[in-house]
C-alpha cells in the first residue's frame, strides 16, 4: 500500500483553516453598514466574479461592484455582451468593508477565505473570475499550494481547469487598477481575458482524473525491465523523468535514485534505478522513440555522465515551449504549468524539503524518504510532463 504524503493531523489542521470563517480575527463586521455581505446577482451563465472588498458605495447598498470600479467592469462586460447582475454572481474576498477602502491584508484574506469557499460550493459555478491580487491570494492557495508567489502578472490570463473545484479559474486585473493606470492597452487585455473566460459553458471535467492512481510503482528491477521493453515494442512516444541525489551529476555522491516513464499518456511506470531496470532504460534512451521532458538538459546531462551517451530522440521540452508561448517569468516549471494547464493540485509538499541539500552540503535527503513516496512523486512528474506537452502542442497548433 502506498503511503500518503500527509499525516492525518496535518490534513485535519489544513482543512480546518480553510473551512471555518474567523470573523473575530479581523472584526471588520463591527464597523460597516452591510456586514458579511451575501453574494448578489442572478448567475444565469453560472459564472462567479470575485472582487477584493466592498467599497463605500457597495457597503451602503449591500451590492458588490456598483462603485466606480464596478462601472468600469460593467462597461467592459457590456462590450462582450454580458450583463453583470443578470448573467453573473458577485462576491468579495472579504465580505465586510475595510476602513478607508484599504486593500485586504493577508490575515483578513485568510480569515475570510472559508466564506469564499462556502459560496463556491453552494453556487457551483463552472467559471470563477478573480479580479486582482487579493482574489488570487484568496483562492489559489486553496486549489494549489500556499507558496503561490506574490506577483499578479504571472497569473492573469490563465484559464485554470481546477480539479479541486471542477471549475475554470480565470484571474485578471481588478478594474480599480485600470482606473488608476488609465492604460488603454491594459483595458483591451482585460477585455480579452474576460471574453476568453466567458466562452466557457460547462465545467472543465466530466470526470476528474486521479493521476496518482495511474502511477504503476514497480519495485523489482526484473519487472521494471519487462515493462520498459514492452514500451519499446509499442514504439509510442514517452515522457520520462529522473529523481537524483543532487542537481549536478559530477558531484561526489551523485546518484540517480529512480526513473519514471509515461508512454503516450496511457501507461506510467516508476521504478528504482537498479540492475536490469537500468539495462532496459538504456535500450529505451538509445531507441528512436520520441521523448518528452521538462528542462531536458538535466536528464541528458545525467544520462551522459552515468551511462556514457546522450538521450536519442528528444522531441519536446516543456520548459522551452513555455518560454516560446509566454515570456513571463516564473511560469515555466512543471508544477506551475501542470496547475494552470491541467488543474493539478500541488503534489510535492511532502517531498520538496527532501530535495534540498542541507546547508553547506550538495547532496539532498531524498534517500530518507520511503521508496514508495519517491516513486509516486517521480511518476507524477512524468504524467504531468506528458499532459503539459499535449496542452502546449495544441496551443501552438492553434496559433499557426
Amino acid at each position: 500500500m502506498i503511503k500518503g504524503f500527509f499525516n492525518q493531523s496535518e490534513l485535519s489542521r489544513y482543512n480546518t483553516t480553510l473551512t471555518i470563517p474567523r470573523c473575530g480575527m479581523c472584526r471588520l463586521y463591527q464597523g460597516c453598514h452591510s456586514p458579511r455581505m451575501k453574494p448578489t446577482g442572478d448567475g444565469k451563465l453560472k459564472i462567479l466574479i470575485v472582487a477584493d472588498a466592498p467599497g463605500e458605495t457597495e457597503d451602503k447598498e449591500g451590492i458588490q461592484l456598483i462603485g466606480e470600479a464596478g462601472q468600469m467592469l460593467r462597461n467592459l462586460l457590456r462590450s462582450i455582451g454580458v450583463r453583470l447582475d443578470k448573467d453573473c454572481w458577485k462576491t468579495n474576498v472579504i465580505i465586510c468593508r475595510p476602513p478607508g477602502n484599504n486593500t485586504p491584508t493577508d490575515d483578513q484574506i485568510i480569515a475570510c477565505r472559508p466564506n469564499l469557499i462556502k459560496t463556491i460550493k453552494k453556487l457551483k459555478p463552472h467559471t470563477i473570475i478573480l479580479l486582482g491580487m487579493s482574489a488570487v491570494k484568496s483562492l489559489i492557495p486553496y486549489i494549489w499550494k500556499d507558496d503561490m508567489g506574490n506577483t499578479l502578472r504571472k497569473w492573469v490570463g490563465w484559464n485554470i481547469p481546477s480539479q479541486k473545484l471542477n471549475a475554470w479559474v480565470c484571474p485578471t486585473y481588478h478594474p480599480s487598477h485600470l482606473l488608476r493606470t488609465k492604460n488603454d492597452l491594459l483595458q483591451i487585455i482585460v477585455r480579452n481575458h474576460l471574453k476568453k473566460a466567458f466562452k466557457h459553458e460547462a465545467k472543465p471535467w466530466v470526470e476528474i482524473p486521479d493521476y496518482k492512481k495511474e502511477v504503476e510503482i514497480i519495485i523489482r528491477p526484473s519487472q521494471a525491465a519487462k515493462a520498459i521493453r514492452e514500451m519499446i515494442r509499442r514504439a509510442s512516444s514517452v515522457s520520462f523523468d529522473y529523481e537524483t541525489t543532487c542537481i549536478k551529476p559530477e558531484e561526489i555522491g551523485a546518484e540517480i535514485v529512480s526513473c519514471s516513464i509515461c508512454q503516450n499518456g496511457k501507461r506510467t511506470i516508476a521504478y528504482p534505478w537498479e540492475a536490469e531496470a537500468i539495462d532496459a532504460s538504456v535500450e529505451l534512451f538509445r531507441s528512436k522513440i520520441s521523448k518528452v521532458g521538462a528542462n531536458i538538459k538535466f536528464e541528458d546531462r545525467w544520462t551522459k555522465r552515468k551511462l556514457g551517451f546522450g538521450v536519442k530522440g528528444w522531441y519536446w521540452d516543456t520548459m522551452i515551449a513555455a518560454h516560446v508561448l509566454d515570456n513571463r517569468s516564473g511560469i515555466t516549471s512543471v508544477k506551475f504549468q501542470s496547475f494552470v494547464r491541467m488543474g493539478v493540485e500541488g503534489y510535492d509538499a511532502h517531498i520538496k524539503p527532501y530535495l534540498k541539500a542541507k546547508k553547506k552540503k550538495r547532496i539532498n535527503r531524498i534517500k530518507e524518504l520511503s521508496i514508495n513516496d519517491v516513486l509516486l512523486y517521480n511518476g507524477m512528474d512524468s504524467i504531468v510532463e506528458w499532459g503539459i506537452f499535449k496542452s502546449q502542442q495544441k496551443e501552438m497548433k492553434r496559433l499557426k
